[in-house]
């Protein structure tokens, strides 16, 4: 294999190993059902969530080309953000919860949808994946290089996460759990507390 090959396979393996950690796709499943959206709608956010990922993860790699290494000294912090904003949107779902322990499913939606989308978009982003900066900033010299890289990264992740998200989404609307419908947002915020825990407890053995 020559040299381009064996970085299109390091992309497409990273790619696919970084879309599988459940904080990438499990929380638009957990919200989605929250917040009663169509599986259309779910997995059209995630796309779009999936797109800002890996714009932001391209950017950064083309960032610390130009401007040196030193650009990405922060990024532990930008991780930890979103693991925070992951744990607040849960925080949020239970708040929720014991304030409407009473009602039933459907009845209230005090989590907004625009804080609901805004929450998942700003985890991803904040999370971008390291390995694949690493193999963008090696392919600076060539933009053709750069460019097959965003397109194997860009399909691999958007696909990844559309597959997860829907094949859970899909399992999820199949169950008929009176206790799920009843106690919803306190799962969903124990299940996006867990995963932006999971996240700094990563990064915590990591470093």
């Amino acid at each position: 294999m020559d040299k381009l090959s064996v970085s299109l396979l390091s992309v497409f393996i990273v790619a696919l190993l970084h879309t599988l950690i459940p904080s990438h796709w499990l929380c638009f499943v957990v919200v989605g059902r929250a917040q009663g959206w169509k599986i259309r709608k779910t997995l059209a956010i995630a796309a779009g969530a999936g797109l800002l990922h890996v714009a932001t993860t391209v950017a950064l790699g083309v960032a610390t080309v130009v401007f040196g290494r030193n650009f990405l000294h922060g990024e532990e912090t930008w991780e930890r953000l979103s693991a925070f904003v992951l744990i607040g949107l849960g925080l949020l779902y239970l708040v929720t919860h014991l304030l409407h322990a009473g009602h039933h499913h459907g009845q209230d939606h005090a989590v907004t949808e625009k804080a609901a989308f805004a929450a998942l978009l700003t985890s991803l982003v904040l999370s971008p994946c390291t390995l694949a900066i690493a193999l963008v900033v090696a392919a600076s010299g060539s933009v053709l290089w750069i460019s097959l890289i965003t397109g194997v990264l860009l399909v691999t992740t958007v696909g990844g996460m559309l597959l997860l998200v829907g094949l859970t989404s899909l399992g999820i609307e199949k169950l008929q759990f009176h206790f799920f419908d009843r106690y919803e947002k306190l799962i969903v915020g124990l299940v996006l507390c867990a995963l932006g825990g999971l996240v700094l407890l990563l990064l915590r053995h990591s470093h």
